[in-house]
């Protein structure tokens, strides 16, 4: 790291100092380099090289630029070595700051949130115009029932270490495609596609928002439900409802065929994806902590089926899935993690 810093900089290695930075879900690694003037960078290292014409952080990071939207710049992509130098947004994430805000400081800052999310929508064309990369990809059947898929493998097979009968296995799975299907047929807008507290940064007192190589096309609710029922951070029940409010006026607003029909769809349709977010969400926590060894991810596990078991109990559909909510997650869970389910709310 410092070699190569020392590169860009016309430096010697020595001039330069580095330190490891803590890593998110993925297999880059992060390192801050400070420099003799007191400047400092991120450098990312990547797993393998790539060409920084086509790598979609390289793309996507140049689409939302272009959108006005706030991410950290690209100062060097050095796609022989596999690594990038990128502006340093510092350590706080949304996430960090959260415990510390008052109220008001939290509505203010999911407003900032929400209206980065609409902007992100609003540069649907331009993703399509420019040919980036995220106007290529988007929440099909096969990316969405695959994500259920994973949930599906990582957590019963490997984090419960179960092996559910075929029967029902089919029968979950059929529902997995249903859910699919429906999500995958409502008109598409660009989207982050992991658009939660732990990749939105504070820094010179606004949000940066990080971690946006995987930018696809899907539905207008899918960074929404990412935000909202994000399982690492406990949000007010009012708060969510202002915040989804807010972002039912402002696409009224702005689009005529948001009438008030269409926000009640929206509404439904929300809970779907948050239901289909929030068990991608534990698959991915799952193969962190049984595969990888990963344990900063166990106590989400918990937390983030707790919400999809409220929001299963509200849509009052997919029988199978409940089923094994009932049967299956909720004695596990409460088992391990002392959770237990109430029938009135569906909580687990």
């Amino acid at each position: 790291m410092r070699a190569y810093a020392a590169r860009v900089f016309a430096l010697t290695t020595s001039a330069v100092r580095a330190e490891k930075l803590a890593g998110d879900a993925s297999m880059r690694q992060y390192f801050r380099v400070h420099l003799p003037d007191g400047r400092h960078y991120v450098v990312a290292r990547y797993p393998e090289p790539f060409d920084p014409t086509t790598h979609p952080y390289c793309d996507v990071t140049a689409l939302f630029l272009k959108a006005g939207l706030p991410v950290p710049m690209i100062l060097d992509a050095d796609g022989e070595r596999a690594m990038m130098l990128l502006e340093d947004l510092g350590d706080l994430r949304l996430q960090d700051w959260l415990p510390w805000a008052s109220i008001e400081e939290r509505r203010a800052a999911y407003r900032e949130a929400v209206e980065l999310i609409l902007r992100i929508q609003d540069a649907t064309a331009l993703a399509r115009e420019c040919g980036s990369v995220a106007s290529r990809l988007a929440f099909d059947v096969e990316k969405l029932e695959g994500e259920l898929h994973f949930f599906f493998v990582n957590f019963f097979e490997r984090y419960l270490g179960l092996s559910l009968d075929p029967e029902r296995a089919e029968r979950l799975h059929e529902e997995f495609r249903q859910m699919a299907t429906e999500l995958a047929a409502i008109p598409r807008v660009l989207t982050h596609r992991d658009f939660h507290s732990r990749n939105l940064m504070w820094h010179r007192d606004r949000l940066y928002i990080i971690d946006h190589q995987d930018a696809r096309l899907g539905p207008p609710s899918y960074d929404l439900a990412s935000l909202l029922g994000d399982p690492y951070v406990e949000l007010e029940e009012v708060l969510i409802e202002e915040m989804l409010e807010l972002f039912l006026q402002e696409k009224a607003r702005g689009e005529e065929r948001w009438s008030s029909e269409r926000c009640q769809m929206f509404r439904r349709e929300l809970e779907l994806m948050s239901l289909q977010r929030l068990l991608k969400a534990t698959g991915t926590y799952a193969y962190q902590t049984a595969v990888l060894s990963n344990s900063v991810y166990v106590p989400y596990i918990p937390r983030a089926l707790q919400r999809a078991a409220r929001v299963l109990f509200r849509l009052e559909r997919f029988p199978a899935l409940q089923e094994v909510f009932d049967e299956i997650i909720a004695p596990a869970l409460s088992e391990g993690k002392g959770i237990r389910r109430d029938v009135s709310t569906g909580d687990l």
